[in-house]
């Protein structure tokens, strides 16, 4: 009787015990397999492409149309290729050094845009990190990216299992194929979009002032953020029309983002003079709609090039990969379980795809970092639709079309094919 007793409580004992696939539930998993794999390519491309100077990531500009000044840079840091005019990791670097300097020239060098200076909040937190040591600047803006790439995918983890996926769905957020310009160049998507994602998952929760700060952060890191704030506001105020709300701490998550953008807009406007930064940013950054995309599209297609994977062919896969989950997004956008204001933010970054300029999307040296808040929509909305819906053998096939770009993209980085 007692051995019997004793193997039905060990066959009890493995009954309970979790399996290896129900520990890997956990959002940490995800954002660790992600750290690691986004840590291997930074790797990668220092020693492959930057041969072991992590200063290369910054691409600053050494041309005649670039914006250093040789002489004037801080010690041991490297220019980009022989007459490129650098990219937008130059910038933030030359922030980072000191964000509360905002002289046209400084540390050898020049702003090009007023709208440099709203974009503040990558700088900021890499000049905190770096407590002011220029030397280590380049280190930090690479380490707060790659973090910021995980918690993309923690909280992509949480969003799945709000909706009883699988918290391994969440990797899926962090497969972006832009992420390899950000990651790969020191721009701020990683840290912006991880600050939308928090402020909407506060928000789902309740957490007003948590929302609102996250919301904030991400609107001073990168302004299209708030259109996610902006289709919360559009709720709210139907349904105070409505008289189904009344105004309260909810409000905060689309006042504070506005107000914070506004004051650092106005701010920059009289310190730098000028325009005001949101002007010049659409002068360069808008166009009519569907004007430039319709002009890309038909360069694209009338240059492809059947000899081997050219950068054309490769922007035409991140537009093809692109397309599956803004249609996909479509198809689902009425049965979703996901908030109005979710399905509403979605509609507002695909609309505004439609207003990008002629210098977005014929552009073959950003891999669609700027694109990539109507994905992580996406992402969102179809993983908040049922499973009798849209099951795992679905949204499987998807999800995976992001994985060839990605795989494109990070080759043209570290190889620079």
């Amino acid at each position: 009787m007692q051995l019997t007793s004793t193997s039905e409580s060990d066959k009890s004992v493995r009954r309970s015990a979790p399996s290896s696939w129900q520990r890997l539930k956990r959002p940490i998993v995800p954002a660790v397999i992600a750290f690691l794999a986004w840590l291997g390519y930074v790797l990668a491309r220092l020693e492959v492409w930057a041969k072991g100077n992590l200063t290369k990531f910054m691409l600053l500009g050494s041309g005649r149309t670039g914006f250093t000044h040789l002489h004037q840079l801080p010690p041991g840091v490297a220019l980009g290729d022989p007459g490129e005019a650098g990219y937008d990791g130059q910038f933030y670097y030359r922030l980072a050094l000191d964000p509360f300097d905002w002289a046209k020239t400084a540390f050898g060098i020049t702003m090009d845009q007023t709208y440099r200076y709203t974009r503040i909040g990558y700088p900021i937190l890499a000049w905190l990190f770096s407590a002011g040591q220029h030397q280590v600047v380049p280190f930090v803006l690479v380490a707060i990216n790659l973090v910021c790439v995980a918690a993309m995918a923690y909280l992509g983890a949480m969003f799945a299992r709000d909706s009883g996926r699988h918290a391994l769905w969440g990797l899926a957020f962090a497969a972006y194929f832009g992420l390899v310009i950000s990651v790969g160049r020191d721009t701020a998507e990683p840290l912006a979009e991880a600050c939308m994602l928090g402020g909407l998952l506060a928000y789902r929760r309740n957490r007003w002032v948590l929302s609102a700060c996250l919301f904030a952060s991400g609107a001073i890191t990168r302004e299209t953020i708030l259109f996610a704030p902006a289709a919360i506001a559009v709720t709210r105020l139907v349904a105070m029309a409505r008289r189904r709300a009344r105004p309260g701490l909810a409000d905060l998550t689309w006042v504070v983002p506005a107000v914070a953008y506004g004051i650092l807009e106005l701010a920059v406007h009289f310190v730098v003079k000028g325009k005001f930064p949101l002007v010049a940013n659409g002068q360069r950054n808008l166009a009519w709609p569907f004007t430039a995309l319709y002009d890309a599209l038909k360069f694209d297609f009338g240059h492809i090039n059947t000899a081997h994977l050219s950068l054309i062919d490769t922007d035409l896969l991140e537009y093809a990969t692109l397309a599956v989950f803004i249609l996909a997004a479509l198809a689902v956008l009425l049965v979703t379980a996901a908030p109005v204001h979710e399905r509403l933010a979605f509609l507002f970054f695909a609309a505004e795809l439609s207003l990008l300029s002629k210098q977005i999307w014929t552009s073959t040296f950003g891999d669609g970092r700027s694109l990539i808040e109507v994905y992580l929509m996406a992402l969102i909305l179809l993983l908040a639709t049922p499973r009798r819906t849209l099951s795992w053998r679905y949204l499987g096939p998807i999800v995976a079309c992001a994985v060839p770009a990605l795989l494109v993209a990070a080759g043209h980085q570290i190889f620079n094919m």
